[in-house]
């Protein structure tokens, strides 16, 4: 489908649902990262029943209309310069196989533990609420415990866990940086004293 300039009317219109505007003017690839993206992510907030995750589809929705809506206020030439591709990493599942780096993949395990157990949580808080009923203060005290406190702790550990991350991150940096260099001062001092000896 060619890249066309459209009316801004239906344009605004149409990007309303996310991916829908970029369609419309012929950016099939970005529309359907946006509409798979926003799905998926209504999906992961339907499913783990974890309020806090509205932000993202939400945010997701937001930059989806302003992005669409952005395109078409381009003059011609710029326009015709936006390449129509896959958002997210999609494109490239088809032409190389995804490598995932190992902090990366225990970081996605922490996440999905910690999603996996709050979401069980829930669970086993409604059969408990059922059984013993919700005027029972201990149940009442244990659900705003969890639903408040819990989600809170969780993010300060998963904030401090990321700040020595990257402070450990930095000191490898640095130590690599000063070996290099103090490898470099020991090559300089060998040739000068190949040279002297040569002399």
């Amino acid at each position: 489908m060619m890249k066309k300039k459209k009316n801004r009317f239906w344009l605004f219109i149409l990007s309303l649902w996310p991916g829908a505007g970029h369609m419309y003017m012929g950016f099939m690839k970005m529309g359907l990262s946006f509409t798979l993206g926003f799905m998926i992510l209504l999906m992961i907030v339907g499913i783990t029943n974890i309020g806090a995750f509205a932000v993202l589809p939400i945010t997701l929705y937001i930059y989806s209309f302003f992005h669409a809506n952005n395109l078409g206020g381009l003059d011609d030439e710029s326009f015709m310069a936006v390449e129509d591709e896959y958002l997210f990493g999609l494109g490239s599942l088809k032409n190389q196989p995804v490598k995932i780096d190992q902090k990366v993949r225990k970081a996605a395990a922490v996440v999905l533990i910690v999603v996996g157990i709050y979401m069980l949580w829930n669970v086993l808080f409604e059969l408990l609420r059922s059984f013993f009923g919700w005027d029972n203060p201990v149940i009442r005290a244990v659900y705003y415990f969890m639903r408040d406190d819990v989600p809170r702790a969780v993010i300060g550990i998963a904030i401090i866990c990321f700040g020595v991350i990257l402070l450990r991150g930095k000191r490898a940096v640095t130590e690599e940086m000063d070996g290099n260099q103090s490898q470099q001062v020991i090559q300089i001092e060998q040739k000068d004293d190949e040279e002297a000896s040569a002399k």
